[in-house]
């Protein structure tokens, strides 16, 4: 078969390589999608060691036989063409050619230099490199995230179908979450668990937040697909799970979940205002999401002594007393835009729809932005923070801010700023902030009952571990590969989907913990977005850079003296 297929033909050796690497990948992204938000060893006991350990085996051995495979395909490509392809290959090393690479993959490799920076600077080299003083989170897992990420952005060809995948097996996990809810436990997880944290685990990823976390991911994903689908089929198939996740994600008690839907419905419009059937499905979304929320309530009113019940801001949402209005009136709003999107697909206008909406909806954005930021002013330094108090939880910033988290940032830079410069520059070391913060731990478990290992904001983690050039970096990396995902938006609208999940992972990682149970989703969800932005099919394009590429050398008899071998 590789015979057939590279036989003095450079360019056919290629296409069977590429070949190869899409379906290795294809695998390892199946793997991550589908397997490990369902796979368990003890249940809830050794959740984090399992998952970690699932997910570092995965991903080293796609590193592996990604190795394996271009070794093999550097031998023939030596023996059958001359090694074409390799001297092709690493020419894509060379400076002039590296400089040419994306921002999103410059930042993400500077990213990781700073994070080796950190660990070899580091007091504690050990515990920087592999993570065990804190969620496993060190230089050794970050170097998989990123080492595969380029792999799959480089090699991958992304498929609908993976994303469907992922969606069943993120339903799966919802549902669980849901039946958890209502006190079912219908795995039996909870049996042995404290009875003061059964309600602090769910589903199979344990604790509610990486819980959320997950969902808001899965979320995205939903709801890219929702909006951008074509099939009429396939769009039912995404509505379901997008009325599923919401359940999940209002029924999950985190209140990171606040932070992704904000960034989800304040940011799909810049994409999907573009056409008229984008913004009723918008619409759609809003009014579904509305409606989950008043159903909940009702469950909850009829069912009180069978569920957990809501808390935070949606307990406070739900008890708003012109709620159904509001829902009747986003369900007449969708009525309406349905009906001017037929009446002008009848009339021959076309589906495209103008600047001046988005550019509107900027502008509320704005002043919505203006009003947060006086009102968190005005609560935290204004002569009447009373009128507050029934938001003081999440406007008055203190030590009791966001159940503790107050308490551990503050501690987290005061420990920082006690730092050598050196290690001001490059941080303590990865998922080293329990050891940073130890002088804390009995004062905290003192006043909080535990302490903390790690910052509970993803940002802040990362500056106090890998230094103020480490989390520009990774902000960067979040913010360009968005914004690549969005440049490649009309070309392939469904990019939407993983371009929407990184960021609600972004958004709600500000409050939240970077852990292996839910983070290596991201990152192969970014990966395929990655995969997306590639020169359209057809292209010949070089298998480092991503950019399209000549196949034919500058010596014209190059091809030509190919042989087999």
């Amino acid at each position: 078969m590789v015979k057939t297929a590279g036989n003095g033909n450079p360019e056919a050796l290629a296409d069977f390589a590429k070949k190869i690497f899409s379906g290795v990948t294809a695998v390892f992204l199946c793997v991550v999608f589908v397997a490990f938000p369902l796979y368990y060893h003890n249940y809830y006991f050794d959740i984090l060691v399992a998952k970690y350990q699932f997910y570092w085996i995965s991903a080293v051995a796609y590193c592996a036989v990604c190795l394996i495979s271009a070794v093999i395909f550097c031998i023939l490509d030596y023996k059958r063409c001359n090694g074409v392809n390799t001297k092709r290959f690493f020419a894509g090393f060379s400076i002039r050619e590296l400089k040419k690479q994306p921002l999103v993959y410059k930042a993400v490799v500077l990213f990781w230099l700073f994070a080796a920076l950190a660990t070899g600077f580091s007091d504690y080299v050990y515990e920087s490199f592999w993570g065990n003083e804190g969620r496993y989170s060190g230089l050794f897992l970050i170097t998989l995230y990123v080492v595969t990420l380029v792999l799959v952005g480089k090699l991958g060809r992304a498929k609908k179908w993976y994303l469907d995948f992922f969606m069943a097996s993120a339903v799966l996990v919802c549902l669980l979450g849901i039946t958890d809810y209502f006190r079912l436990d219908v795995l039996g997880w909870k049996t042995n668990v404290n009875s003061n944290q059964l309600d602090s685990f769910t589903s199979t990823l344990g604790n509610i937040n990486t819980y959320t976390a997950f969902v808001a991911m899965a979320m995205g994903v939903s709801c890219g697909l929702f909006l951008t689908e074509k099939n009429l089929f396939r769009r039912i198939w995404n509505y379901a799970v997008v009325i599923v996740v919401f359940f999940a994600i209002i029924t999950g008690q985190s209140d990171n979940a606040y932070l992704a839907l904000g960034a989800l419905f304040a940011f799909a419009p810049f994409l999907a205002f573009r056409s008229r059937s984008g913004l009723g499905r918008y619409a759609v979304l809003a009014a579904s999401f509305m409606t989950v929320m008043k159903i909940i309530d009702e469950i909850n009113k009829a069912k009180a002594d069978k569920v957990i019940g809501l808390s935070g801001l949606f307990n406070f949402l739900v008890n708003y007393e012109h709620l159904e209005v509001i829902v009747i009136a986003l369900w007449m709003l969708v009525a309406v835009l349905y009906v001017w999107n037929w009446s002008a697909s009848r009339r021959g206008k076309k589906e495209e729809i103008g600047k001046w909406l988005r550019i509107v909806w900027s502008c509320v954005l704005a002043a919505a932005a203006l009003v947060v930021l006086y009102v968190v002013y005005d609560a935290n330094f204004g002569n009447n923070p009373e009128r507050y108090a029934s938001l003081s939880q999440y406007l008055i910033f203190n030590d009791n801010w966001g159940t503790g988290r107050g308490y551990c940032w503050r501690i987290g830079w005061e420990s920082y700023r006690k730092l050598p410069l050196l290690h001001q520059l490059f941080g303590f070391g990865p998922d080293t902030f329990g050891i940073l913060t130890w002088d804390y731990r009995e004062e905290a478990i003192a006043l909080k009952g535990v302490y903390f290992e790690n910052a509970h904001n993803e940002y802040l983690q990362y500056l106090v571990t890998i230094g103020p050039f480490g989390v520009l970096s990774y902000i960067v990396f979040l913010a360009a590969g968005i914004m690549r995902m969005a440049r490649s938006f009309q070309r392939t609208p469904w990019i939407l989907a993983p371009g929407l999940a990184v960021l609600c992972y972004g958004a709600q990682a500000a409050v939240n913990i970077n852990l292996p149970i839910g983070t290596p989703i991201m990152w192969a969800l970014f990966a395929l977005g990655l995969s997306l932005t590639r020169p359209e099919p057809g292209k010949k394009e070089d298998i480092l850079s991503g950019q399209p590429q000549s196949l034919t050398t500058e010596n014209p008899g190059t091809e030509a003296s190919c042989n087999g071998g």
